[in-house]
């Protein structure tokens, strides 16, 4: 049975670090001995997350509880809307008129406007044209069993990328050619065209794949799953291109939009506002600087592209990772500020989980590069300390090393508790009268949970009893002495 680990939030944070050219023999070997320890997984997949029944109620039960959230923070207040009567079903007051109203809501004021299809595909087609024409590296992913070790090639330039940008949708503003603030009044309408494109990549790569890769037999599951494994126009690959690029773009305009629209309102921006403008913003850099190593990663080795990573990644994760900016932006300032002295450590504190989540996933991602031969130099900012590890202190297994050294030597999952402190600061930056922003760490530390529950399986049934070792020399996944 082959576990498929999902990464909702798509975040892919490493510090960026020294290499020479990639080493094919050396990643060949490694991958050769982990695909023997795997070969019995790929020929025995279950279906997940509850097969065609519950891909098909993801696929219509996501969108249609982001569009509530919508419509509770523009038209309620930021509050939960429910029913006057939420025991009757009929009538005036009962559950059918409430959906007829918030139907109605949505579809006069979240259908696709021009406006916002302009914005929204100058948006995205702008990030396609910067990944074609920014300065980057090339990187080596990990041999394909299905294309005889085949190695393919990425071209990193996310950073550069970013920068750009930054530089270019800045100039827009200030010059007036576009105001940013404009993101805050045209989010329905975005939503709907970020689901629609969803939707429609997902179907296109789906209906033109030539090489389809475990499938079940069921439509609806196979295109929530995907059927291809690395779709691809010209050197842009789409899924790494949507994971690190999409939807961390859109998340930090929706962030800066909140931040303008607060500015234009109010004469000032709030530090609340700041605060979650700044943590999407290190995060976003995060990605960026550290995208050669996302080709040796299991997602884009073995995870296939179809709805589940289309949807998500341009319409999920910006639009509703970025309920607390939409909440902040539509409020005053003053209903949600914090005292200078809490914001401070709020601050200081986010800025910490980053930092720590950033070494803990560098010293891992050094530890692979140097095992398969893809260690890449690269000048990006900030380059942080302890970030490499000479000589790591390592745990042999019969099916390959494991680390324990650094971060990994205190915790099983360092990334995961710095990486769910920052979705709870991100929630917490709208202060605390709506529940609505808090979606995200609330999602997120669902997700973490479940994925390291199917971790530990993954890894007990491929090392065996040396996992069982492993987790005596480190028993903590989350907290040190806690959990």
């Amino acid at each position: 049975m082959s576990e498929h680990r999902h990464n909702l939030r798509s975040r892919k944070s490493a510090q960026a670090l020294d290499a020479s050219t990639p080493a094919e023999p050396a990643a060949v070997a490694v991958a050769n001995k982990d695909k023997a320890a795997d070969r019995h997984g790929d020929h025995d997949e279950e279906l997940e997350f509850g097969g065609a029944v519950g891909t098909f109620a993801m696929m219509t039960g996501f969108p249609a509880l982001f569009y509530y959230l919508y419509a509770c923070l523009y038209f309620y207040d930021g509050k939960l809307a429910t029913p006057k009567h939420p025991l009757e079903l009929t009538g005036s007051g009962g559950w059918l008129e409430f959906v007829q109203t918030i139907a109605s809501l949505v579809w006069e004021n979240a259908m696709p406007t021009k406006r916002a299809t302009a914005v929204y595909l100058t948006f995205v087609g702008g990030q396609f044209l910067l990944a074609f024409v920014m300065p980057g590296v090339w990187q080596k992913g990990l041999p394909l069993k299905h294309r005889n070790g085949l190695q393919l090639d990425y071209f990193c330039n996310a950073y550069a990328a970013q920068w750009a940008t930054i530089a270019l949708v800045g100039a827009a503003h200030y010059t007036g050619v576009f105001n940013l603030a404009e993101v805050i009044d045209l989010y329905g309408p975005l939503l709907t065209v970020a689901s629609l494109f969803g939707f429609a990549v997902a179907a296109a790569t789906y209906v033109t794949s030539t090489e389809n890769h475990r499938m079940s037999g069921n439509v609806v599951y196979d295109y929530f799953m995907g059927a291809t494994l690395n779709p691809r126009l010209g050197r842009v690959d789409i899924k790494m291109f949507f994971e690190i690029r999409v939807s961390w773009s859109i998340l930090f305009a929706l962030a800066m939009g909140a931040v303008a629209k607060q500015y234009q309102e109010y004469g000032y921006v709030s530090g609340n506002t700041a605060l979650f403008a700044y943590g999407v913003g290190i995060y976003w850099n995060a990605c960026g600087k550290g995208e050669q190593y996302i080709p040796q990663t299991w997602d884009m080795n073995y995870e296939k592209f179809g709805w589940l990573l289309s949807y998500w990644n341009v319409a999920g994760v910006p639009f509703s990772y970025a309920y607390a900016a939409i909440y902040m932006a539509t409020h005053d300032p003053a209903s949600y500020a914090y005292p200078k002295p809490v914001l401070s450590v709020l601050f200081v504190l986010l800025t910490a989980a980053q930092v720590i989540m950033d070494i803990a996933m560098a010293q891992k991602s050094h530890f692979k590069a140097l095992k398969t031969g893809t260690y890449i130099k690269r000048h990006t900012f900030p380059q942080l300390p302890f970030a490499e590890l000479d000589n790591p202190k390592t745990f042999k297994t019969q099916a390959g090393e494991l680390l324990v050294d650094g971060c990994w030597a205190f915790l099983r999952k360092p990334n995961y508790i710095a990486d769910w402190i920052q979705a709870l600061i991100w929630g917490a930056s709208a202060g605390t009268q709506s529940v609505i922003p808090f979606y995200y760490p609330l999602f997120h530390c669902t997700m973490l949970l479940h994925r390291n529950s199917r971790d530990d399986v993954k890894c007990a049934r491929k090392y065996g009893d040396d996992w069982r070792r492993y987790k005596e020399l480190v028993p903590y996944s989350y907290i040190p002495y806690v959990f």
